[in-house]
């Protein structure tokens, strides 16, 4: 009996030494883990890299700030949410998405607007505009001479972020979407008229009258026609009026 009973302590012994050895391991790994979480979120570690597709004006850093966070970069204090939605907030950002390329670079996805007009404002300004008619820049004059001026409308106290809601101006905007990107290019700039008619001025020094704003729906496509058939024709031209289905074409008289 008493070798039993020895035998049954003995065991009980190495039991609560077992137990107690698990324990300590478990409370070490957890310091490790504790550790380690904490080293690896310090501000100084450096882990990854962010690379910004499809923008030049946003860079690593400018989303670091975004993310606030700062170099070197480390991913485990970069939010991804965070910097999409710092993005997709900013008013020169048409859309934004992020993705990481395993195991340590986050790729950055940006699709930016495009500015499409100028309008002049009511207090003598201008809003430079996309094709969704909203309002990216406020200027005091016309800043970039690739963008054209649509004159003859003021499109009332705007601000930054502002979608116009003007009927005119949303349907010029409509027609500059449908046109190709060489014929933009060669826009100088657009004017409406006290008929309320769109005027375009080509870079080429002669105007394209295109009838009523409020009818514009096909003009873009009969404009393209006409402009492909006159691109690289030098042929001297007085202006070109496109307000019926069948365009017309004055062409400058030579001199004798």
């Amino acid at each position: 009996m008493g070798s039993s009973q020895e035998r049954l302590q003995a065991d009980h012994r190495r039991k609560r030494l077992n137990d107690i050895v698990w324990l300590l391991g478990l409370l070490i790994f957890a310091a490790l883990v504790v550790a380690g979480w904490k080293y690896v979120h310090r501000p100084d570690f450096s882990f990854g890299d962010i690379v910004v597709h499809g923008s030049k004006q946003f860079t690593r850093e400018n989303l670091l700030q975004m993310a606030g966070s700062r170099e070197p970069v480390n991913l485990f204090l970069v939010s991804k949410n965070k910097i999409v939605a710092a993005l997709q907030g900013d008013v020169r950002v048409e859309s934004a998405e992020a993705h990481y390329d395993f195991p340590s670079v986050l790729n950055v996805y940006v699709k930016e607007r495009k500015p499409v007009l100028y309008v002049i404002t009511d207090y003598g300004n201008y809003a430079k505009l996309d094709k969704t008619a909203l309002v990216m820049e406020m200027t005091d004059g016309i800043k970039d001479a690739s963008i054209p001026r649509l004159a003859g409308v003021a499109c009332g106290n705007a601000f930054i972020g502002d979608t116009l809601q003007n009927d005119m101006i949303r349907e010029v905007l409509k027609f500059m979407d449908k046109l190709q990107p060489d014929a933009k290019e060669q826009i100088a700039d657009l004017s409406v008229d006290t008929e309320k008619k769109l005027i375009v001025h080509m870079r080429y020094g002669f105007p394209v009258i295109l009838g009523s704003v409020n009818e514009l729906a096909g003009k873009a496509e009969l404009f393209m026609t006409v402009f492909n058939e006159m691109k690289g024709k030098k042929v001297q031209i007085e202006y070109m009026d496109l307000q019926y289905s069948k365009p017309f074409v004055r062409l400058r008289q030579q001199e004798q």
